[in-house]
C-alpha cells in the first residue's frame, strides 16, 4: 500500500511524528497503519544520518582549508607591519587619507600603524600652515634674494645678520635648515689628531688671532684645487687683525718658489712691517732654508703649527674652507684660467665685502680702514695682486 503514497505525503506524516503525534493518531488521520509508518520514519532517518555525516566531513574539510588561509594571511600581515612601520608616519598618514571614506579611521589606523590623533589632526584640525611654515615661507625667498645678490656666497651667520637687520627674528640653525633647502650641504670638516709635539720651531703665535694692529701677526698655507687638466696649488697670506689677504698665487707647482713669491708679494705692499710674526704649517715650503733664510733677513719671527692640529692655524683653514664652499666647489674649472679668474673674483669679493664675526661683523677693508681713521695716519696699506705662475 506503500507505493501508493508520495514522499511529500510521507514526509508531511514524519514531520508531524516529529512535533507530537503519535502513532495511533497517524493511524486515525492517514488510515495506515503502524507498520507500513514505522517503516517510513526508519527510512527517512536513516537518509538524516547519511546526509548529516557527509555534512560533518565536509566542515571539517572547509574549516582545514580556512585555517590554512588564515595562517597565510597572518604571516603576510606579520611582514607588511614590518614594512610600514619603516615608513615615517606623516608619510602613512598621506597614504591613509583616500582609504578613510572606504574602511574608516579604526580599520586604516590598525592597518598602517597610524596613532588615531595624528591622523585626526592632520585631516580635521591641523592648519593648512603652521605658524613655523609661515615663517619659513617668509624667510626662503629673503635668504634667497640675500645669496642671489651675493652669487650665493655668504655663510649662515651672515645671512643672520641681514635677515635681524631686516627685522627677523631667526636663529643659525634655522637659517642653516633653509639653505640645505636652497643648496645642497657643504662637504662636512675633516677630522684631525692631536699629537704630543716637541721641536726647537714652537708655536709663537699660541693661537692669539686677534692682535691689537695690521701687520703683527700674519699667517699662511697651501691648498690644491681640481681642473680638467690637473691640479693647481693657492698659497695665500692673511693678516691676522682683519682676516685679509694681503697675498696670494697661483701654481702648478707646489714648491718653496711659490711660497717665496707669495711673501714678497705681500712683504712689498704692506710696506716691510717691522715686529712681524709669521706661522704657518710646518710643511717642507715653510721649513726650506732658503724661506727661513729670507725671514730671517728681515728680522721676521717665524711660527709653526703642531704637526696633526689645523686649529693652531684655524683663520687660515678657515679661510680656504670659505673659499671652496662658497667658490671652488659650486664650479668645474677646465684650466687654470677659469681657476684664477674664479679665485681673484672672490679674493675681491672677501675682502671688499664678506662679513667677519670676529671683526664685528665687518668686512677686512673696512675694519682696517676704522682702525687707520683711528689712528690719524694717512699711510693706508693695500694687498699685493692676485697672481697666477703657469
Amino acid at each position: 500500500m506503500s507505493r501508493f503514497y508520495s514522499d511529500a505525503y510521507k514526509w508531511s506524516l514524519y514531520e508531524k511524528y516529529r512535533n507530537g503525534f503519535t502513532l495511533t493518531e497517524l493511524c486515525e488521520i492517514s488510515g495506515v497503519t503502524d507498520k507500513p509508518l514505522r517503516e517510513w520514519f526508519r527510512q527517512i532517518d536513516s537518509q538524516y544520518a547519511q546526509s548529516a555525516q557527509l555534512s560533518v566531513k565536509s566542515v571539517q574539510h572547509e574549516n582545514a582549508h580556512l585555517k590554512l588561509v588564515i595562517q597565510q594571511r597572518q604571516n603576510e600581515l606579520t611582514l607588511l607591519n614590518k614594512v610600514v612601520a619603516d615608513i615615517p608616519e606623516i608619510q602613512r598618514i598621506s597614504y591613509a587619507y583616500p582609504l578613510l571614506e572606504i574602511y574608516g579611521p579604526n580599520q586604516v589606523c590598525r592597518s598602517l600603524c597610524i596613532r588615531k590623533s595624528n591622523l585626526y589632526y592632520r585631516t580635521f584640525r591641523r592648519p593648512e600652515v603652521t605658524v613655523y611654515e609661515k615663517h619659513n615661507q617668509e624667510l626662503l625667498p629673503v635668504i634667497q634674494e640675500i645669496c642671489e645678490r651675493s652669487i650665493q656666497r655668504p655663510g649662515s651667520e651672515n645671512i643672520r645678520q641681514q635677515l635681524m637687520g631686516q627685522g627677523f627674528t631667526v636663529s643659525k640653525h634655522k637659517v642653516l635648515e633653509l639653505l640645505r633647502e636652497i643648496a645642497p650641504q657643504p662637504p662636512s670638516k675633516r677630522e684631525c689628531t692631536n699629537t704630543n709635539w716637541q721641536s726647537s720651531d714652537a708655536n709663537l703665535l699660541a693661537r692669539h688671532f686677534s692682535p691689537r694692529a695690521p701687520n703683527m701677526a700674519w699667517v699662511s698655507d697651501i691648498t690644491e684645487f681640481k681642473t680638467d687638466i690637473g691640479t693647481c696649488y693657492l698659497c695665500a697670506i692673511l693678516d691676522l687683525f682683519a682676516r685679509r689677504v694681503i697675498g696670494a698665487r697661483l701654481s702648478l707647482h707646489k714648491d718653496t718658489s711659490l711660497v717665496l713669491s707669495t711673501f714678497r708679494d705681500a712683504f712689498e705692499v704692506r710696506g716691510h712691517p717691522a715686529s712681524l710674526l709669521f706661522h704657518s704649517d710646518r710643511g717642507s715650503q715653510y721649513t726650506a732654508h732658503k724661506f727661513r733664510g729670507l725671514l730671517l733677513k728681515y728680522g721676521i719671527k717665524q711660527s709653526f703649527s703642531a704637526p696633526g692640529v689645523p686649529y693652531d692655524n684655524a683663520p687660515m683653514e678657515s679661510f680656504f674652507a670659505s673659499l671652496k664652499v662658497e667658490e671652488t666647489h659650486r664650479y668645474r674649472y677646465a684650466n687654470i684660467s677659469d681657476l684664477t679668474a674664479s679665485l681673484r673674483d672672490y679674493i675681491s669679493f672677501y675682502n671688499e665685502k664678506r662679513p667677519h664675526s670676529s671683526i664685528g661683523n665687518l668686512a677686512p677693508i673696512q675694519a682696517e680702514n676704522n682702525y687707520y681713521k683711528e689712528q690719524s695716519t694717512a699711510n693706508h696699506i693695500g694687498c699685493a695682486h692676485f697672481v697666477c705662475k703657469k
